[in-house]
């Protein structure tokens, strides 16, 4: 499948990435569907304490399921949405777009949205601190500024820390987890809220 053109977050946290290893592998899927203050540098690895939220209400938008079994998650996005798989430098991804014409703008057009789910095998494995720490220190050494950063529990237990990140050009949200010993990161631009409402729908299914 051809490279597809990706939004300014996005290809920083994949070209910053030279020292993590990649997956060589695109996922098999059984749908057929169509990133508070300045940034600072974490070097603790102790277990992230996440306040215990209550389940989601019903989505604000009507939903339909993207499935992975391959890695094990679930996501739910808006009907009418257009999904694309891809391998960007050897890394599955996942693009999530609100109309199939964005799938080629490197700059989203006013009223556009779009999500993208990366899969990164990264050692040490199961230490979600110490990957959150290192693309800390890669958004730190970019210019990008932390506005918003947020411990959750997901759906089923599953923990993650949702950032809201401001660059030179735009905003995003960041939602950083880990998937069994893989991690994931799913960057929202467009209507961050939206994107919150898509990212926080992120649940672990059995692979």
């Amino acid at each position: 499948m051809r490279k597809k053109l990706i939004p300014m977050i996005l290809t920083l946290m994949l070209l910053a990435t030279a020292c993590v290893p990649a997956v060589t592998s695109i996922p098999a899927v059984n749908t057929v569907v169509p990133l508070v203050t300045n940034v600072t540098n974490i070097t603790s690895t102790a277990p992230i304490e996440s306040p215990v939220n209550p389940k989601l209400p019903a989505a604000p938008f009507e939903s339909e399921a993207y499935i992975n079994e391959e890695f094990g998650f679930a996501l739910d996005y808006p009907v009418g949405w257009t999904v694309n798989e891809s391998i960007i430098d050897d890394r599955p991804q996942i693009q999530f777009f609100s109309s199939p014409e964005i799938a080629e703008s490197g700059v989203l057009p006013e009223g556009a949205s779009r999500v993208i789910a990366v899969i990164y095998d990264w050692e040490p494995k199961n230490d979600l601190p110490a990957f959150i720490a290192n693309w800390k220190t890669i958004w730190e050494s970019s210019g990008f500024t932390i506005v918003e950063e947020q411990p959750l529990v997901l759906d089923l237990g599953l923990n993650a820390v949702q950032f809201t990140i401001k660059t030179p050009d735009s905003s995003a949200v960041v939602l950083i987890t880990a998937l069994g010993n893989q991690y994931m990161i799913l960057s929202g631009e467009g209507d961050l809220e939206l994107a919150k409402e898509i990212v926080q729908r992120l649940r672990p299914i059995s692979p």
